[in-house]
């Protein structure tokens, strides 16, 4: 995690301050009978490997620091979640749940340091991050502050297993609300949230008795057939030695005017911003590798209210997306139309239990995420709040992910892969023909020159 990451940050020395909940009175926790959602029984079935698996938040939080208020929102955030209180341990092949109640958290703060070099804050807080944030333990995250007389930082740290990216873009505007309201001694505006626990337990009911003639799996079957017995690869070869530590980064593929280009182009021809985000990933394998059929796997939400769309807890479930590569834009558009129409309904059964019917162990090599984050509370304001999202490293020789997201000032590709020089030039230059076929449907000629972290 290198320091790049937490962007434009407060970077001057300060007091780092580690904040953990915990459970003074143990016979709080009650046996609950709600089993774990599929993606948490597959997080933790793997669990044992030692690999980090988390995804953090960091910003700034309001005026002179006051410890108490930050207390007081920490622990009516964690109250607010029920996954936050929850816990999942495994008895061989078994996996239980105990839950505690709102109100049974405190909260312990150690100091570790009171002037800390932002020099030392990324490898000091990735070993941290890495430490507290694991699936078997609880709590599986962890607050840090870095306290200056004019700003405070707030990090936060969650293992996947109850949190997903869209709940860690909920963190700053909810955190940021429940400490302002506790400094003002008023009460916190938030709407109600859904608890992940019923979603979970909703989830197992609903799948139960699935068969392996489900469309669902159809779609998976169709897929892993077009790929050799396989889920599909990254569209350019490069060598995938185990073991070497992933390459991160980021790249802008528009600024905000030139998104607002796109959109208006993709929209001129059949499509949106999504459609057209696939189309133009298509049309880079096309390009680059002569691919006349996009294959990738790709994450959906699975929030189907309002309540579900304030909730902290693991709310994807996974998809194929293929489409015919056509001759023509507009083609393509409504190719990606029709399948990502069809992938929203597939995600709805969980990868997991897609895989068991099918009677494979397969796993994603080749993800793709878009989301449009302009619809999260309080994103109009994380510029100001200087808010960066992080997540842990991987040395995974199979994995490469691509997180495309539509912010307030444009649209950006986050991604991983193995970290060989082959694969940083095949990542390079497959972003780069993204980004041109972005520029081109939204008419800029030339697109500017793109710089990738």
């Amino acid at each position: 995690m290198d320091i790049k990451e937490f962007g434009d940050l407060d970077r001057r020395p300060g007091r780092l301050m580690v904040w953990r909940v915990n459970v003074p009175d143990p016979i709080s926790w009650r046996p609950d009978p709600r089993r774990p959602s599929y993606v948490q029984e597959e997080h933790l079935r793997s669990a044992d490997d030692g690999r980090p698996g988390w995804l953090g938040a960091a910003f700034d939080l309001p005026g002179e620091f006051n410890a108490a208020a930050l207390s007081k929102a920490i622990l009516g955030w964690v109250n607010r979640h029920e996954v936050l209180r929850s816990r999942l341990t495994k008895d061989g092949s078994a996996i239980h749940r105990t839950t505690i109640d709102p109100g049974a958290v405190a909260l312990e703060k150690t100091v570790v340091g009171d002037r800390i070099d932002a020099d030392d804050f990324p490898q000091l807080l990735e070993k941290l991050f890495d430490a507290e944030t694991t699936a078997l333990r609880w709590p599986a995250y962890v607050f840090v502050t870095i306290s200056r007389p004019t700003s405070t930082s707030l990090l936060l740290a969650c293992d996947h297993s109850v949190s997903d990216a869209y709940s860690m873009a909920l963190v700053p505007y909810e955190i940021r609300e429940l400490y302002t309201a506790a400094i003002h001694g008023m009460a916190p505006q938030l709407a109600a949230a859904h608890s992940y626990l019923d979603h979970a337990e909703a989830e197992r009911e609903r799948v139960t008795s699935l068969t392996d003639d489900h469309p669902a799996i159809g779609h998976w079957r169709e897929l892993i057939a077009a790929n050799g017995g396989q889920l599909p690869d990254f569209p350019l070869t490069f060598d995938v030695p185990e073991g070497s530590v992933q390459r991160s980064g980021q790249m802008w593929l528009l600024d905000a005017a030139g998104a607002s280009e796109f959109d208006r182009g993709c929209r001129a021809q059949g499509g949106n911003t999504a459609t057209g985000i696939f189309a133009c990933l298509a049309l880079a394998g096309k390009t680059l590798a002569n691919q006349r059929q996009f294959h990738a796997v790709a994450p959906f939400h699975t929030r189907y209210d309002l309540r579900s769309m304030r909730s902290v807890g693991w709310y994807v479930g996974m998809s194929p997306v293929s489409f015919r590569v056509a001759d023509t834009l507009p083609e393509i558009l409504h190719a990606a139309r029709l399948e990502l129409k069809r992938a929203k309904k597939t995600a709805q059964v969980p990868f997991s239990k897609a895989m068991e019917l099918l009677g494979t162990t397969l796993r994603d090599r080749f993800m793709v995420s878009y989301m449009d984050n302009r619809t999260v509370p309080g994103s109009d304001c994380w510029p100001d709040w200087r808010t960066r999202f992080l997540i842990s490293r991987s040395s995974d020789a199979c994995e490469t992910y691509l997180w495309v997201s539509r912010w307030q000032d444009g649209i950006s590709a986050n991604f991983r892969h193995p970290g060989t020089a082959t694969a940083r030039s095949a990542m390079d230059h497959y972003l780069a023909e993204v980004a041109a076929q972005a520029h081109l449907i939204g008419r800029a000629h030339p697109p500017p020159q793109l710089s990738i972290d």
